[in-house]
């Protein structure tokens, strides 16, 4: 039974935030326990010391009118934004829009624009690639993305 003690006290503190007032309120619980285990000699289980705590702890604030104010910081205690479900969801929307977007570019415009994007390569490798001026391969590729662009903003 006393190797749950630690334990309770940390317990108590954190619903107190007050150190001393956790140890006596833990004394206090395994006072109580032990009241009980007079009657009945049953082994006593963890949930129960705990149970007796947290009573003991909403008795104390009742009577003193004592409660700490915990803030809750979400950036410790959330998901990140990235793995939400619905973040994913909404990528997995937005990238088959965008792949909906690029097949009904022209042939000229989504070569160039892939070629850029996808593959990486720079204009005057996209040049060489297609057989067409740095700045043909640079309009083909501005006009894909004012395409998309577009095509994008009408659902987003």
């Amino acid at each position: 039974m006393l190797e749950h003690y630690d334990e309770i006290i940390y317990y108590i503190q954190r619903l107190t935030g007050d150190k001393n007032l956790a140890k006596d309120l833990t004394q206090e619980t395994y006072a109580k326990v032990l009241e009980v285990k007079k009657n009945n000699e049953s082994k006593i289980q963890k949930a129960y010391l705990y149970k007796i705590a947290q009573n003991l702890v909403i008795d104390k604030v009742r009577k003193d009118k004592i409660l700490k104010q915990t803030t809750y910081e979400e950036e410790h205690h959330s998901i990140p934004e990235h793995d939400r479900p619905e973040a994913i969801i909404s990528d997995e929307v937005r990238q088959q829009k965008l792949k909906e977007c690029i097949r009904n570019l022209s042939s000229q415009n989504k070569k160039a624009f892939i070629l850029h994007y996808y593959q990486g390569h720079t204009r005057k490798e996209i040049a060489q690639i297609m057989g067409l001026s740095t700045n043909a391969v640079e309009k083909n590729i501005t006009r894909a993305t004012l395409k998309i662009k577009e095509l994008m903003k009408k659902d987003y």
